[in-house]
């Protein structure tokens, strides 16, 4: 099966439900409705902070980096490369392969990194204590431990649970704050009021957009917008929202180059399934 190419969030994030009486803690005991509710809320608050919370699950396959700049000749010369004492006549360069004559000894992971789930060589998983992650501020640094490097070449016509192969799995992204798990489960919450019909009333608006009662007449905003929903019907969320994201911007600013050496093979995919 191909990967799934996802346009929002990786999943629901946690749901903090303590001010939504009868739901249940296990998300197993969600019914179908709490289910798609708690993913309709998530996907309304990710898209409202630009994205910038939630976990993704990332399987990347590392390559060395190019030592030189791209140049028309990059890749097609063979250097002399001094490699544990030995010398080796290796192409160096940012060729079509995107191997350099450098060992790998430290595996660029992109991030912000969360956590490093699991490492693979030769198919077979590396232990913990054999590596280290050294966080930075746009991603992180797997370092081999105990005098190794990590191994210069691998086949990426095979999976990752063959040998001649190297892979590490881990989850990328920044996990979702308190506050931000009680408005998410608030905003599920009256969600699933909605589809389930709950007695009692829903904070949010059906639709009507404007009301004449008593002499008074207010104005409901009509469903889909909501910023306007949420501003007006549940300021608590809202609150959580200008706080994340008070410009309102669509996407957080990001730098691109030419110049920087290429992303490694990677996949992504939700956090928990299996593949």
């Amino acid at each position: 099966m191909p990967d799934e190419v996802l346009d929002g969030p990786c999943g629901p994030w946690p749901l903090d439900t303590s001010c939504c009486p009868g739901w249940p803690e296990d998300p197993a005991d969600w019914s179908p409705e709490q289910q798609a509710a708690a993913q309709i809320a998530t996907e309304v608050l990710w898209r409202l902070v630009a994205g910038r919370y939630g976990l993704c699950e990332e399987l990347i396959r590392p390559c060395r980096r190019g030592c030189d700049e791209p140049s028309p000749y990059s890749g097609s010369l063979l250097r002399p490369v001094l490699d544990s004492g030995r010398w080796y006549n290796r192409p160096c360069g940012c060729g079509p392969s995107g191997c350099s004559c450098t060992p790998l000894c430290v595996i660029e992971l992109p991030g912000p990194v969360h956590e490093v789930l699991e490492v693979r060589q030769d198919g077979q998983v590396v232990d913990a204590s054999g590596y280290v992650l050294h966080r930075t501020a746009t991603g992180g640094r797997l370092v081999r431990t105990g005098g190794e490097c990590w191994p210069d070449c691998q086949r990426l016509d095979r999976p990752d649970t063959e040998p001649d192969t190297l892979s590490v799995r881990y989850l990328r992204g920044l996990e979702v704050p308190a506050a931000g798990r009680r408005a998410v489960g608030q905003l599920a919450c009256e969600i699933a009021k909605l589809c389930e019909g709950r007695p009692g009333g829903c904070a949010l608006p059906t639709g009507v957009k404007s009301v004449t009662r008593e002499g008074v007449a207010y104005d409901i905003v009509p469903p889909g917008d909501w910023p306007e929903t949420l501003r007006a019907h549940m300021p608590q969320v809202w609150a959580w929202v200008q706080l994340v994201n008070p410009q309102q911007v669509r996407q957080f600013g990001a730098v691109l180059s030419l110049d920087l050496p290429p992303a490694p093979v990677a996949a992504r995919y939700r956090p928990e399934v299996p593949r």
